[in-house]
This record gives C-alpha cells, structure tokens and sequence, in this order.
C-alpha cells in the first residue's frame, strides 16, 4: 500500500467515529422530538382547536420543506401523477387520518398513554401484513403480538380488567390505540410509494394531499363551530410559538434528522430509537404536564416492548418512517 493510500485509510478510520456520533445524535434527537408531539399537544388542548393544530402544523411543515426539495419536485411531480392511488392513500393515512386521531387521543387522554400505546405500531404492521399479505408471522411473532396486545389492555383498563365488561375505558385511550393502526396502515402504504422519488418531494406532496382534507375540516371548525383562528388564549403567542414548533420540529426537523440517521448508520440500527419514542413522551408528560406514571403504565410498558422485540426481532426488512 502506498503511503497516501495508507494516510487516507487511516484518516477514514480516525475520522469515522464523528459522523457516528453525529448520526446517533440525530435520531435521539428526532425521538425525542416525535415523542414531544402529542406532549405539546395535550398542554394546549384547552386553548387549541386540534383542527387548527393539524392544519398550521402542516402549513408550517411545507414552507419549511420547500425550500430543500424545490430542486427535486420538477422531476418527481411527473412520476408521482402516475402513481395517483398510491399518493393519494399515502397523504390521507399518513397526514390527514394520522393527524387527526393523534390529536383527538391527546387531547382525550394523557400523554403518557398516547406515547404509550402509539408505541404498538409495529404489532398492527404484523397483522395488516398477515391479513393483506402473503407475509405469514412466525410463531414467535404471533407470541409478541398477544404480550404487547396484554401490555395495551393493561394501560386502556388501568390494571382493573372488569372496566372492558363495563365498557368504562376512556374514548382518548381508545383513538391512541387507533392511531397507530393508521400509522401502520401507512407504513404499509409507503411500500407502494413510486419509485426513484426523493424521500423530501415524497412527504412534501403527501402533505398537501393531506391539507386537501385538513383544509375543510378547519374551515368547518371556523365557520360552523365558532372555534378560535387559532387560540383562545390571551395572548396568542405562546401557543403560536408551541404550534409552530409542531411544525418545526416534529414534522420537519424530526424528519430530516431521521432521514439523514437512516442514511447514515442503516435502517436495521436506526429502528431501535424508535423505542426511545414512548420514553420521551411518557418522561416530558411527566417533567412538563405533571402526569404521573402508575404500575399498571410500567406493567403495560414490559409488555409492550417484550411483544415487539419479538415481533422485529431477525427482522431487517427495509420500511421508511416519517413519524411526527
């Protein structure tokens, strides 16, 4: 070996851990700001429509994101008109549909619980896939979804198993459960997402698509129900500045960070943070909102994460998240 080559190896050598590092920052950063999301939510539910939060949050999203994929959506706009069904599918779920039951759930529950059981959305890809698919789990797998399954009745029932013979669970519960079916309804969708598209044209188009619905449902909130533009709150800006972080951070910041991580160490490390994310939310639920956390959240938490290991362990299968 000559000895510039042997003086570049090894600067690449000395010189890898930096980018690592960098690249692990990002996605604890980007976890932490995914699980901040409905945190920041549920501290202004009683100031906030949540329609005028889905709304400026993604209005916020796309200015933001313009800028960095202009250069890229002259090309894509044209692959992705011949792909009009799955575009479609995949602004609704995964902007409109998401947006909305997260925010009901977080605006109905705590946040703890809606990090919390949000968290089972790899358990719903397992089955949507088992059900829609020729993907059939494993035995392991069908084990992983009955524990995480016990571990999200453990925290809708709050440890008393007679509150599902009363029907008495609480409905915000119930939508945080639900909206990770959506997100795992999305996932799925993005498999079908046109191919050679940038990941940045990808989600700024999937965003206007979903403002294509969140556009109406606002202006029916303004118009018929008599919500506040904005907020009720007197004066506005602190809750303009927690809704334009939303935007920012969550579904821009959180987003680019991710991509830029996955790139960087590979999707099979870079799913693990997302483990982090209930851990973030159930932590800055308890910091800044005060919520206490109960046996039956921590018995629902060993569930929850025993299921899923069991669902994903092996598995190295290639999936994009874009997770607000």
């Amino acid at each position: 070996m000559s000895q510039s080559n042997a003086s570049t190896v090894s600067g690449s050598q000395s010189g890898s851990q930096t980018p690592l590092t960098v690249a692990y920052l990002m996605l604890v950063c980007c976890t932490l700001m995914w699980g901040s999301n409905h945190v920041v939510a549920r501290g202004i539910n009683e100031t906030v429509p949540f329609e005028a939060l889905s709304f400026w949050r993604w209005i916020v999203a796309i200015c933001l994101l313009l800028p960095f994929c202009f250069k890229y959506l002259r090309r894509d706009l044209a692959i992705m008109s011949e792909h009009k069904l799955s575009m479609f599918l995949i602004g609704f779920t995964g902007v409109f549909l998401f947006s909305v039951v997260i925010y009901l759930a977080a605006y109905n529950t705590t946040a703890v619980n809606t990090g919390l059981l949000n968290a089972t959305t790899p358990i719903w890809v397992l089955l949507f896939a088992a059900l829609l698919t020729a993907d059939k789990p494993r035995l392991g797998q069908w084990a992983g979804v009955l524990i995480a399954g016990t571990g999200t009745a453990t925290i809708i029932a709050k440890g008393d198993p007679s509150v599902f013979a009363r029907m008495d669970f609480v409905l915000g519960d119930v939508l945080a459960m639900m909206s990770a079916m959506v997100w795992a309804a999305y996932s799925m969708f993005l498999k079908r997402a046109p191919k050679g598209v940038h990941p940045l044209s990808l989600v700024f188009v999937s965003a206007l698509i979903g403002l294509c619905f969140l556009t109406p449902l606002y202006v029916w909130a303004l118009v018929v129900n008599g919500k506040p533009f904005f907020t009720t709150l007197d004066p506005v800006w602190p809750d303009m500045i927690k809704i334009f972080y939303i935007g920012a951070g969550p579904a821009f910041l959180g987003y680019m960070f991710w991509n830029k991580g996955v790139s960087m160490v590979g999707p099979a490390k870079a799913g693990v943070f997302m483990y982090l994310i209930p851990v973030c939310s159930s932590g800055l639920a308890i910091a800044f909102l005060g919520e206490a956390l109960h046996l039956y959240h921590l018995a629902g938490i060993v569930l929850i994460v025993s299921g899923i290991w069991l669902v994903t362990r092996k598995k190295t299968e290639r999936v994009r998240v874009t997770k607000p």
